[in-house]
């Protein structure tokens, strides 16, 4: 029987040992880090910088040359009705069979200072005929050199050499931005978990201590040292702690279900968390993170971008008032050669071609149409220009503020943990008392609320803190703990 139990103990210990081994416990900074590597909105935030890269590179190999392969066949091989001159002017009617294909090869690069198009061509042609008599004939144009200019007024290419880039530029601090944010809503979930966990604690610590109150008092009433009244209230205070608990106990489930979406986890993951136990201690000078928000942030590549579109519209208005001179320059070497039976007799010979086209539009009388058009698109220039001012002043004034919020968060947090220590004992100086009758139930009561509130405090004190410290780091990206920029590399796929 000894050995039966002594089995059965060790198999408890170990029960419990495989169980504690299987709880994750965790810190602010394992969660922030799990959800930067895994969490939905970290996969969101990639997949919008990936798009902008993608997006940049499609820009990028639009300015290099394009090289494209042509080939057409028509063909009737069930042949055709057609109708022929004779030499005598009669018109005879045959039914032909025949194939003409032909392959091109051209290359085309756009001008993007002056918004034309450069293209180089040649071509190869084959006509053969089945019937009425088989022939083979070739065509070939060894070269073409092409140049066409819609418009000198409007170039639409130099301002997408500008814009482009500063679009791509912005997308690379919008993803460290929104890792940044990821961090933010990180933390907000842990301290909603970890508020609910302590506070299901503190319900915990307190039935336990009101039901040990309980038993005692009911001893002393059995005694006649107390009051039926003092009993029936310390009765209701631990039924009402019971209540608390169940509650506290739901709001964790809770709280923990949503921290474990937010990171992407098995709902039935086993973790716990525990308080952050190297809260920094540096102060952030306004006048740094002012000047490091204006270096790094998306926003301001966006005041700047924002300028340069409206700066476009102007542009493009004036462009389409009407005034049109166009250009299209052509010149190559052209011909049926000198012997179309053979491919090498297709490219001897021929004749070099030169075409030069202008064409000038000058509106007479459109009402004021382009006019006002033009002015339309400054009234909207200005309007961006304004709106973009505001959000500059917005801009500053929210770094200014929350690097003050902070600063200020930093020596809050030191009073609120001050606080909490001086109610706890308080706390435990009362409870000793009341159980040495010196003082009553109302004032043990009492303690215990300013106890509950004090531990409340402090952990809603450790939330302000490091919410501003995740909002100073995503308002400025940059890193102060560590004195450098905050830098995040992107998996491509």
């Amino acid at each position: 029987m000894p050995r039966f139990k002594f089995f059965l103990c060790s198999l408890c210990a170990m029960s419990i040992a495989t169980a504690a081994a299987a709880q994750q416990k965790m810190v602010l900074q394992d969660v922030v880090g799990m959800a930067q590597r895994s969490s939905p909105s970290y996969y969101r935030a990639q997949s919008r910088a990936l798009n902008s890269l993608y997006a940049y590179r499609y820009f990028k190999a639009g300015q290099m040359p394009r090289l494209v392969l042509n080939f057409n066949n028509a063909s009737s091989p069930m042949g055709e009705t057609t109708t022929i001159e004779q030499p005598n002017g009669e018109i005879e009617v045959r039914r032909r069979s025949t194939s003409n294909s032909t392959l091109g090869l051209g290359l085309q690069q756009i001008v993007p200072w002056t918004g034309g198009i450069f293209s180089v061509r040649s071509d190869l042609g084959r006509v053969d005929v089945f019937s009425p008599e088989s022939k083979t004939s070739y065509w070939a144009t060894p070269f073409t050199l092409n140049y066409n200019q819609p418009t000198f007024l409007y170039n639409p290419y130099n301002w997408e050499r500008k814009i482009s880039p500063l679009m791509y530029e912005e997308s690379k601090r919008t993803y460290v931005e929104d890792l940044e944010r990821v961090a933010l809503d990180a933390s907000a979930f842990f301290f909603a978990a970890l508020s609910a966990q302590t506070q299901e604690k503190i319900y915990q610590l307190n039935v336990q201590n009101t039901d040990t109150l309980y038993k005692i008092s009911k001893g002393r009433f059995d005694l006649g040292r107390i009051a039926e009244n003092e009993l029936l209230q310390i009765e209701l205070s631990l039924l009402n702690a019971r209540n608390s608990l169940e509650q506290a106990t739901l709001q964790k489930e809770i709280a923990y279900q949503e921290l474990k979406r937010f990171l992407n986890m098995p709902k039935d993951a086993d973790i716990e968390l525990t308080l952050p136990n190297n809260t920094p201690t540096f102060d952030v000078p306004l006048d740094k993170a002012v000047a490091e928000a204006g270096n790094n942030r998306q926003s301001v590549l966006e005041f700047r971008r924002r300028r340069l579109e409206a700066e476009q519209d102007v542009a493009q208005a004036r462009g389409n008032s009407g005034y049109e001179l166009n250009l299209s320059a052509q010149m190559g070497q052209a011909g049926g050669g000198l012997d179309p039976s053979t491919i090498k007799g297709a490219y001897s010979g021929g004749e070099v071609q030169q075409r030069f086209n202008v064409g000038v539009s000058i509106p007479v009388m459109d009402w004021g149409r382009a006019r006002n058009r033009v002015r339309q698109a400054k009234a909207n220039r200005d309007l961006i220009e304004i709106d973009v001012q505001q959000a500059e002043r917005s801009f500053e004034q929210e770094v200014y503020l929350q690097t003050q919020q902070f600063n200020i968060q930093k020596k809050l947090l030191a009073s609120a943990t001050k606080a909490d220590t001086i109610a706890q004992l308080r706390y435990e100086i009362t409870k000793q008392r009341y159980l040495i009758g010196k003082i009553s139930i109302t004032d043990l009561n009492l303690a215990q609320q300013e106890k509950d509130q004090a531990s409340q405090g402090y952990i809603s004190a450790l939330r302000n803190f490091w919410n501003a410290y995740y909002t100073v780091r995503r308002l400025t990206l940059y890193d102060f703990e560590r004195d450098g920029k905050i830098r995040y590399e992107f998996n491509e796929e």
